[in-house]
């Protein structure tokens, strides 16, 4: 990039002025947008926020619960992004839904994966089982999945998974339009951001991350694992290459940054303090990452969460804030209650509470420094004193410095401290966090790759003489091991004789020191969930109300205090002659509006009356403390509870000296909640509501293979073709059909293209004849990434279409002008990512006048569809929309999800309509294929599985494009590499543009040097620096029916365009052998001059790695240790009783 070149903040501001039609129309968009925000601010709250847990297993699951999750999300053993947790057998799942549902909490499981063809029919048997369980929702990637869900069981909710890759509210739309409730928002948006996607689909549920690891990739947008690994991320198997070292490489020089080698790994999330915003952005459940980490982490960040909504929800819409009586009560409690405001605020939170309710909201989560240790000790990716490793992420918007340190890759704990010196009796070190014996401490030596010295502390002296233990109780304590403070200088005794004297002698001044163990901690945590007593283990809380008078039976009402289920309203009867029966009543509990959000609502209710009548005393009456006794306070049935002031007698006529047998009232107890139970019982079983009777698998995928190619499609196809017909053997004819001026007149001549045809005349969108069949002939077309590319590939002779792929836009217009004038076909590829701010670039890139749009992302494919799609016009764009063709980044992975994307999605009249515009063909004009017409699956795919899923879309198969040549795309990230090691800035207002003037390489481990290119939103794309080629599957794709091979350049040279080219044409013309033209690309240098080779990447079939060839995670390790240590004292107690006997 030339240095002339205007600056990243100067492009903005052109392309946004670019993509407004005009001053006035952007200053009504902003004038909207500040309405919709201040309306935002005074729209009453209706629905509490679910704080929703991570399970990898039973320990997970029973600390999620017990610590106030009010749902929970994990995996069974396949189909899962965390192939490594423990997860849960499809036979354990009723039994785990069972427990979930008996304490009030919802149960989601995520299949959110990609899921290939051959996968597709376990699938549908998962789907059932769910169903049948009760499951409350499942949480799906692939929209191939979505559909096949909803035809099997359309009782069973599906919310959109993160790996959907859903960051702006057009995204949203277009996956609530396929049958999905909640979307989970990507990582990287802002509280802002959020609220603008939660704005766009007021119908659709948001669900967004508070904590927990920050993947620094587009969640489905890495393909790292895949290029490295033979693994994939989208299929659950993820290999961390973002945790791994690397060198930056800056013009091709190695630069040196220092202890900073991990350039791609983010600190973690952490969100307590943004809860406030959160709920008053709309958001409608906080999700917890960590389905592998252990239950102690699990019941801390639970607990953590649980109180921070709680303390928002009530200061934001007044619920459970103290009465005007209950705050004099409190302010006559002298001092304690003086201590209680203190710690609360105080003054200043009372004013807060008084005048702005966000404020005291923000006031009442804020974290203690203690809090703030307690979450940085069970997990954590501290650096030093400055970044301890728990961060707003991308909540607060983009702030790299912070973002990524780059000192150490994993789970520090809390930072004590650097080393000031090493005496003989320990370390010496100023303490920064409380620490006391029996803690475990780590010895941070700058080498977090190798095995760092530590353990745990056996004394705390003073950092004096060490002769002082700091750590014992004074005098005539009970506590003989008292937390020493921050700020006190000690000496750390680590044990003593060799392992102490070894410790000491790797440990150097200025060496970080941290707390990498808190057995008191771990003690509290998980007393929170394991072995707690029966009356205090979470059980459902249900209200009870008695009613009734002389002559009438006792009424026993039930309600169940949760929102799972929303049942009718189900009564048991019973008369003096017979028992109990049970009848449901068209009344619901649900009654109360939703803007009054009364605690009743949705939940389940459910009546029995006795069947002896109330009369009157003849000796001591009925009184409420009685009514209280008999009913107990768990109704009978372990799992409930009725909370204080949950009994209310009021509707019971006490004073007219009531009487019924105490038997009686036990036995009204009994029906009612055997009829709560049952109902309950009932109603989990909503989600198999309708499921389908038999297998619909087998019917999809015949429809999606009956389903025939448009003509127009095929009639593109052929005309873009530089071969001629292919032989069955999967080898290509040399001839052409014709040059590319003659086809143009010809497709002119015989289609009336109208609104169809681009600028340059080869579209042939309108084309109403062509038959079937893929056409004979291939398309082969090159991507390029700069002008010098795009001017090498255009002298050429036979290539007939080129593909424009500028990160920046500075450059674009001029490129697409020069292949239209050519007489080429061009394509312009649009961002993989758009964020709410960005999502009027589609009017840029429609100004374009390109003959067709390669999609990219749901955003982009909803707005052009919504528009009117392909012939559609649209005002102040002088070109009709152009066809439109999906990328590898939509991420279709079977025959039901190419199948939705190639399909038409109505005319164009019906969608200008949903648009509310005016936008559509011109009147006259021939019909124009809607859907995409082009489509490039995952790069999940191996070239095997890429033919059979063109086997199974049979005529369209010549739809579907393979990329044969390119360097896989591995990172996509918010995260800029430039900004963060190239200036001291934290986003594009301050960073000083080094992107437009440096080109940056990243070395890992093995000496390969990845590229990495910065793009028009600052996010950054690494490419694998070895080079991906498919030139051995050629024949075999060709076979299967695919009729477009694509050829990706990233950096290399323009004089390697035309070579490159013609090898790939001359192995499809049988010219030239595959293995020929391998070694020759192993020879290509990137932009340092240095070649990294080629292989089969993505394309060459790889078997997954079963689970027990992965490494175990350490929650997975700590189990086992732990499941040991009681082995052994279970022996030793059986062997001491043994010597007893």
């Amino acid at each position: 990039m030339l240095s002339t070149a205007p600056s990243r903040k100067q492009r903005q501001l052109q392309s946004s002025a670019a993509t407004g039609a005009t001053a006035s129309a952007s200053a009504d968009v902003e004038a909207a947008t500040a309405q919709q925000q201040q309306r935002r601010r005074y729209t009453p709250l209706t629905s509490k926020p679910e704080v929703l847990a991570p399970v990898g297993g039973w320990p997970q699951l029973r600390a999620a619960v017990e610590n106030g999750a009010d749902a929970v999300y994990f995996g069974l053993e396949d189909f899962n992004a965390r192939a490594r947790a423990a997860n849960f057998t499809l036979e354990e799942l009723p039994e785990v839904m069972s427990y979930l549902h008996a304490r009030g909490v919802k149960g989601f499981i995520a299949l959110n994966v990609l899921v290939f063809d051959e996968e597709l029919g376990a699938v549908e048997q998962r789907v059932r089982a769910m169903a049948a369980a009760g499951v409350d929702a499942v949480i799906v990637q692939d929209w191939g999945v979505v559909e096949l869900m909803r035809r099997v069981a359309p009782g069973l909710p599906v919310h959109g998974s993160t790996q959907m890759s859903i960051t702006s509210g057009e995204g949203a739309a277009w996956v609530a339009g396929l049958g999905v409730e909640r979307v989970v928002v990507g990582r990287e948006l802002s509280v802002r951001e959020i609220a603008k996607v939660r704005d766009a689909v007021p119908g659709t549920e948001v669900e967004a991350f508070v904590h927990g690891a920050l993947c620094v990739s587009y969640s489905g947008q890495c393909f790292s694992s895949e290029a490295w690994g033979g693994r994939s991320a989208n299929r659950g198997q993820c290999a961390q290459a973002c945790r791994l070292p690397y060198g930056l490489l800056v013009d091709g020089v190695l630069r040196e940054l220092g202890d900073v080698s991990y350039l791609l790994s983010p600190q973690d999330l952490m969100a307590v303090e943004q809860v406030p915003d959160l709920i008053s952005a709309g958001v409608s459940c906080f999700k917890i990452e960590g389905r592998l980490k252990g239950p102690e982490y699990v019941a801390l960040t639970t607990q953590m969460y649980r109180r921070a909504v709680d303390a928002a929800w009530a200061h934001l819409t007044g619920e459970g804030l103290p009465t005007e009586e209950e705050e004099e009560e409190e302010a006559a409690g002298g001092p304690a209650a003086a201590a209680a405001a203190a710690a609360a605020g105080g003054a200043a939170a009372a004013a807060a509470a008084a005048s702005d309710p966000q404020a005291a909201a923000r006031a009442a989560v804020a974290l203690t420094e203690q809090q703030r240790w307690d979450l940085e000790q069970v997990f954590a990716r501290g650096q030093d004193g400055q970044h301890r490793g728990l961060t707003p992420g991308f909540l607060e918007g983009v702030a790299h410095q912070r973002l990524v340190r780059g000192r150490a890759p994993r789970h520090r704990g809390v930072y004590l401290g650097r080393v000031a010196e090493v005496g003989p009796r320990g370390v010496v070190l100023t303490l920064q966090a409380p620490l006391k014996r029996g803690d475990g401490v780590a010895f941070d030596c700058g080498r977090p790759e190798a095995e760092e010295p530590g353990g745990s502390v056996y004394d705390i002296l003073d950092g004096g003489a060490g002769e002082t233990s700091l750590s014992m109780g004074a005098a005539g304590s009970a506590d003989t091991n008292t937390p020493v403070p921050p700020g006190t200088r000690v000496t750390l005794v680590l044990g003593q004789g060799v392992g102490q004297a070894e410790v000491l002698r790797r440990v150097s001044a200025g060496d970080l020191v941290w707390r990498t163990k808190d057995p008191a901690l771990e003690a509290r945590l998980r007393a929170s969930w394991d072995g707690r007593a029966a009356a205090e283990a979470r059980r459902l809380p249900v209200t009870a109300e008695v009613s009734g008078r002389v002559g009438e039976p006792l009424t026993l009402t039930l309600r169940a205090l949760d929102t799972i289920f929303t049942s009718p309203h189900t009564t048991a009867s019973s008369t003096s002659t017979s028992s109990a029966t049970a009848t449901a009543t068209a009344s619901t509990a649900a009654s109360a509006t939703a803007s009054t959000a009364a605690p009743t609502a949705g939940c389940t209710t459910v009546s029995a009356s006795s069947a002896v009548l109330l009369s009157t005393a003849a000796k001591r009456p009925l009184s409420a403390e009685d009514v209280a006794r008999g009913l107990g306070p768990n109704l009978g049935e372990a799992t409930l509870v009725v909370p204080p002031g949950g009994l209310d007698v009021s509707g019971l006529e006490l004073e007219a000296g009531l009487f019924l047998p105490a038997s009686e009232l036990k036995a009204v107890r009994r029906r009612a909640v055997e009829a709560l139970l049952g109902a309950r019982a009932a109603a989990a079983l909503r989600t198999a509501a309708g499921m389908a009777p038999g297998p619909v698998l087998p019917g999809l995928l015949a429809a999606a293979a009956a389903e025939p190619a448009p003509p127009q499609a095929l009639a593109l196809v052929r005309a873009l073709a530089c071969t001629g017909p292919v032989e069955p053997s999967g080898a290509a004819r040399p001839e052409a059909a014709a040059a590319p001026a003659e086809e143009v007149e010809e497709e002119e001549r015989r289609v009336a293209s109208g609104a169809a045809a681009g600028p340059s005349g080869v579209q042939a969108a309108g084309a109403s004849g062509g038959g079937g069949g893929g056409g004979g002939g291939v398309c082969i077309r090159v991507l390029c990434r700069s002008r010098a590319q795009v001017d090498a590939a255009l002298k050429v002779p036979w290539l007939r279409e080129v593909v424009v792929d500028f990160l920046e836009v500075q450059g674009l217009r001029e490129a697409v002008a020069a292949v239209r004038d050519s007489g080429r076909r061009v394509v312009v590829a649009t961002p993989r990512v758009l964020k709410p701010d960005e999502q009027r670039l589609w009017l840029f890139y429609l100004r374009l006048g390109a003959d067709a749009l390669l999609v990219r992302s749901a955003g982009m494919l909803h707005t052009l569809q919504q528009l009117g799609g392909p012939g559609a016009r649209v005002p102040d764009v002088p070109y009709p929309i152009p066809l439109l063709e999906g990328d590898f980044s939509l991420n279709a992975a079977n025959v039901l999800s190419a199948s939705l994307l190639l399909s038409s999605t109505g005319s164009s009249s019906a969608a200008a309509t949903a648009a509310g515009s005016s936008s559509g063909s011109e009147e006259g004009a021939p019909a124009v294929w809607r859907g995409l017409s082009r489509l490039a699956p995952t790069h999940d795919l191996h070239a095997g599985q890429v033919a059979a899923l063109a086997g199974g879309l049979g005529g369209r198969a010549a739809l579907l494009e393979v990329v044969v040549h390119q360097h896989l795309p591995i990172f996509h990230t918010e995260h800029c590499v430039f900004c963060r090691f190239l200036s001291t800035g934290n986003s594009y207002k301050d960073c000083g543009h080094p992107c437009e003037s440096a080109t940056l390489h990243l070395r890992d481990d093995k000496g390969a040097d990845h590229l990495v290119l910065a793009d028009m939103g600052c996010r950054n794309t690494v490419f694998n620096a070895r080079a991906q080629s498919g030139v051995f599957f050629l024949r075999d794709l060709l076979r299967a029916g695919v009729r477009t091979l694509r050829l990706e350049l990233v950096d290399e040279s323009p004089e390697a365009v035309a070579p490159l080219l013609e090898g790939y044409r001359d192995v499809v013309l049988g010219r030239r052998g595959p293995g020929d033209l391998w070694r020759w690309l192993a020879t290509l240098p990137d932009a340092n001059g240095a070649a990294h080779g080629v292989d089969a990447g993505s394309l060459q079939p790889a078997k997954e790695r079963a689970k027990g060839g992965m490494k175990p995670t350490a929650a997975a390790l700590k189990q086992q240790q732990q499941q040991q240590q009681q082995q052994q004292q279970g022996q030793g107690r059986e062997a001491a009783g043994a010597g007893r006997r």
